[in-house]
């Protein structure tokens, strides 16, 4: 699945906003500077390449690549805190430690070795994303990745006990799969070479697993309620069965070789067109509506099921001439991201208000979306030009959220705020416009009066120092009517806009700028 090319355009100006904990707060344009990330701090790379050192990275930290960038360290040690890539982020290789996370929206390379070490770290990949893996990957002990994206390894990938992966999507490894004692769910497509599964791992294939070399259980309990194949051209491959293989009713095993140690239950199929042997358990005593579908297009006898049948085969295993398993389109189990274009559940809009809370707006909103979807929260002071004031991730089964605004600007008369949801494809939908108003006693004094106006009006404005004062004045749906610039002095001024005069009836906004500095916006109207 290729990276959704809106995403990016969408989220091309977006501000991190950073965690209400935050202590020191950094921005970088695509310079080398080294920072040491203490408890609490933050970094958002804006824009260009960032090819500085990451010397010290606290579980508390957060750095945010934007869409427009990448984050491409030159040393990156010991990570412990959350990478959200928007846009680019690049490692020679990549030994991340207890508490880490990686949030994933945009494209996220490793050219070398990938370790997730030390416990406690989840690595999410998000729908439109990829994750990029050149070199070996291994999952360690609390390692905890969920794909719904692309993700492609090309050398070997390795899961060791306590590690957890689950598959929506499509993964491909190139070199060889092994599960030693970690839990693996597939409900999209994983393709690999050789994979094995050794003592004390947990293995449930909702989809499809294409193998291109061998198949090895042991001593594991495979569930299978979708395709398991390993494509003809590999004519030497063999599946190798000590454990259990529970093929459910969707499950269709189909490969050329098959050699089983352990047990076969469920009601699944079985395709085979090479070499069988069995010297396990195929079926189960006793009285059971499950039968298992077993075709060997090479075996010898009529009055057995496989070439080689040495071990002991129950009644409820039966031949069955079968067609072959479709091994072109996805099986009732799959995933819904695999299964259908990944379509993502639109945002629908439950309530959205803003409060003041010790002087400080409080945004609460309730909503339904898919898993992957941010919220942009927007801030205007003019209800005009909108800018990016935090970026909340949505968290799966969570309906309701809140913000506080600590940085906004209350000596300002107004400010709007609306929320800019980005789905997983790229796609938008944006809350209506709420504000809030604050009644300053201190701070910059502006006036305008008459106010209704009939054909002029005159702004009274308190001035800290001589300058510019730039004056605009917008109608309601955003669009410039006029504009002023005037030269005010030191103290008390008072500016007549005769430009008013030519105005429609109506409702305006009127900006005030100094220095291109936003002082203040009012609402008018004119009768």
């Amino acid at each position: 699945m290729t990276r959704i090319a809106t995403l990016s355009f969408i989220i091309i100006s977006v501000l991190f906003t950073f965690s209400a904990n935050s202590q020191t707060t950094y921005v970088n344009t695509g310079n080398a500077t080294t920072y040491n990330l203490g408890n609490g701090d933050s970094l958002y790379i804006q824009s260009g390449t960032y090819t500085g050192n990451i010397n010290s990275f606290h579980k508390n930290a957060k750095i945010t690549v934007a869409a427009n960038a990448t984050f491409q360290p030159a040393s990156f040690n010991n990570p412990k805190g959350t990478l959200i890539v928007l846009g680019t982020a690049k490692f020679s290789t990549l030994n991340s430690n207890k508490d880490f996370g990686l949030e994933n929206y945009g494209i996220t390379e490793v050219s070398g070795t990938t370790d997730m070490n030390g416990g406690s770290q989840n690595w999410n990949n998000y729908y439109g994303a990829t994750l990029k893996f050149t070199g070996n990957v291994t999952m360690n002990n609390g390692a905890d990745l969920d794909n719904d994206g692309t993700i492609t390894a090309g050398a070997a990938f390795t899961m060791n006990n306590g590690s957890d992966f689950i598959n929506n999507n499509i993964i491909t490894v190139t070199g060889a799969f092994t599960s030693n004692g970690g839990d693996f769910t597939n409900l999209g497509k994983l393709e690999t070479g050789a994979i094995t599964f050794n003592s004390g791992s947990s293995f449930t294939n909702n989809c499809r697993l294409v193998i291109n070399g061998n198949i090895t259980n042991n001593n594991v309990t495979i569930i299978n309620d979708g395709l398991i194949w390993i494509p003809a051209q590999y004519a030497a491959a063999t599946i190798t069965n000590s454990g259990t293989i529970n093929n459910t009713a969707n499950g269709k095993i189909k490969a050329r070789n098959f050699t089983n140690y352990g047990t076969l239950t469920g009601k699944g199929y079985y395709y085979f067109t090479g070499t069988t042997y069995n010297s396990g358990t195929v079926g189960v005593s006793g009285t059971t509506t499950d039968t298992i579908k077993i075709y060997d297009a090479t075996r010898t006898s009529s009055s057995t099921i496989f070439d080689t049948q040495w071990g002991t085969v129950r009644p409820n295993a039966i031949f069955s001439s079968f067609a072959a398993p479709d091994t072109v389109n996805a099986y009732p189990s799959c995933g819904l991201r695999y299964t259908s274009g990944n379509a993502a559940l639109p945002v629908k809009w439950n309530f959205f208000y803003v409060n003041v809370s010790d002087n400080k707006p409080v945004l609460t909103w309730s909503s339904e979306q898919d898993p992957g979807t941010v919220f942009d929260i927007q801030r205007s002071y003019d209800r005009v030009n909108f800018t990016s004031a935090s970026l909340v991730p949505a968290v799966t089964g969570k309906t309701s959220y809140q913000f506080e605004d600590k940085q906004v600007n209350t000596q300002l008369t107004a400010v709007y705020y609306r929320i800019n949801a980005i789905e997983p494809t790229g796609a938008t939908k944006i809350s209506e416009t709420k504000v809030v108003r604050f009644s300053n006693k201190q701070g910059v004094s502006v006036q305008t009066s008459p106010n209704p106006f009939t054909s002029q009006f005159s702004i009274h404005y308190q001035s800290a120092e001589k300058g510019n004062l730039v004056i605009k004045i917008y109608s309601m749906t955003g669009q410039l009517q006029a504009t002023k610039t005037v030269t005010v002095s030191k103290g008390f001024n008072s500016v007549t806009v005769t430009e008013a005069a030519s105005l429609a009836r109506g409702i305006y906004m009127v900006q005030l700028s100094s220095n291109n500095n936003l002082i203040a916006s009012e609402k008018i109207v004119k009768q």
